[in-house]
């Protein structure tokens, strides 16, 4: 992996490059200083100052996975192969333990069965449905006194419940083995919470989550799960399948998903959004304005990677080639003006023709599950 710098007195310039003619570097920064918040909090984490990092994935299809499961959009089990949990599991093999154990909404699947097929830690749920679109796009709604479930991977003793608090939602149940916490909302109606759930006793049964009484609907945002002897990375994916930079940039309410991105205060946040808007002949100007407004709600508590997505296929899906080319300039500059680090994918995987051909695709828009790793490689090599 090669790096430039930007920066006046730095190494030579990606600008500089471009002019030449010569290749630009799939992993550039334009600042030295664009991943200090992420290099500080890790760096407090492994010196025993704080017990977390947080780590969040904002995207589309792309984040969210599809492409790395099977059944016919590629999701039925693609949550543990998506390039938030390779990542994840490159940094734990790199000695930065992580916290994996955690879910957000329903990833923008179309049914709870598929959200469940989707990430099989997940059980339970019957009745539930979709709601108010959050982190991870539409956020799991209970009606009923049914329980959902979630299956850590290994003990814990802690979880964070994120929900749409306030005064009108109803009281909740966290259980897990023998031990129940109720939860009482509060506060101004539309509400986004993070709330902290401890256990006394640290195992591997399951967390159940189950609405405790009220006439409105419990709406269930995520959970992450953990054993508090253990300090690590958490890792939130908040990709939704369909969404354009529109849908992330959301600021419309405190629990829409970039006021709860800003809300979450994640130390990294990786960006990937652009197919969908391309495709759909969102203007380009419209589209960089939206990725700005993400970059600043995640700038307020951490470093920002933007990625360019690839594609692959022998007709121009995601956009023409040419006008591919002008959006990853366009995003490529706004990564050096607001100091991120910039990630070119379709640079990774050798373009939209050496992608078809390599099989890097699960169909013209969505990688297979090495892709992936290719790509959280890069991102874990820069950052670790």
């Amino acid at each position: 992996m090669t790096r430039t710098s930007g920066s006046i007195g730095g190494a030579v310039s990606a600008a500089a490059l471009a002019r030449v003619g010569a290749p630009v570097p799939a992993v550039e920064t334009a600042s030295p200083t664009a991943l200090l918040a992420w290099a500080a909090a890790r760096g407090r984490l492994r010196s025993g100052m704080a017990d977390s990092a947080r780590i969040a994935f904002v995207g589309d299809s792309k984040t969210m996975g599809a492409g790395a499961g099977s059944g016919a959009s590629g999701t039925v089990g693609a949550f543990a192969r998506a390039r938030p949990a390779r990542v994840a599991a490159l940094l734990a093999a790199g000695g930065l333990p992580v916290r994996a154990d955690a879910f957000f909404g329903c990833a923008g699947l179309g049914s709870i069965a598929d959200v469940l097929a989707y990430d099989p830690r997940r059980s339970g749920f019957s009745g539930w449905s979709g709601g108010p679109v959050s982190l991870g796009g539409a956020s799991m709604t209970a009606g009923s006194a049914n329980p959902g479930q979630f299956q850590p991977s290994g003990p814990a003793d802690r979880c964070s419940v994120f929900i749409r608090n306030g005064s009108d939602r109803p009281p909740l149940t966290v259980t897990k083995g023998a031990e129940t916490v109720t939860i009482t909302p509060t506060g101004a109606p539309g509400g986004f919470a993070r709330l902290e759930v401890s256990f006394a006793t640290r195992d591997a049964n399951p967390i159940v989550v189950a609405r405790a009484g009220g006439t409105t609907n419990l709406v269930l945002i995520g959970m992450i799960a953990w054993d508090s002897q253990r300090p690590g990375v958490e890792i939130a994916n908040f990709g939704a399948y369909g969404v354009t930079s529109a849908f992330q940039a959301d600021l419309s309410s405190a629990g829409a998903p970039a006021a709860a991105l800003a809300a979450y205060a994640p130390h990294l946040t990786v960006v990937n959004l652009g197919t969908n808007d391309s495709q759909q002949a969102v203007p380009m100007a419209t589209w960089l304005a939206k990725i700005r407004m993400i970059v600043q709600q995640a700038r307020a508590s951490g470093s920002v990677v933007l990625s360019w997505p690839a594609v692959a296929g022998v007709s121009p899906n995601g956009g023409t080639d040419a006008n591919r080319a002008q959006w990853r300039n366009a995003l490529r500059a706004l990564a050096f003006e607001t100091e991120c680090l910039f990630i070119d994918e379709e640079a990774l995987l050798g373009g939209r023709a050496a992608a078809q051909a390599s099989g890097a695709f699960f169909d013209a828009l969505h990688e297979s599950p090495w892709a992936y790793d290719v790509q959280a490689a890069a991102i874990v090599r820069a950052i670790l």
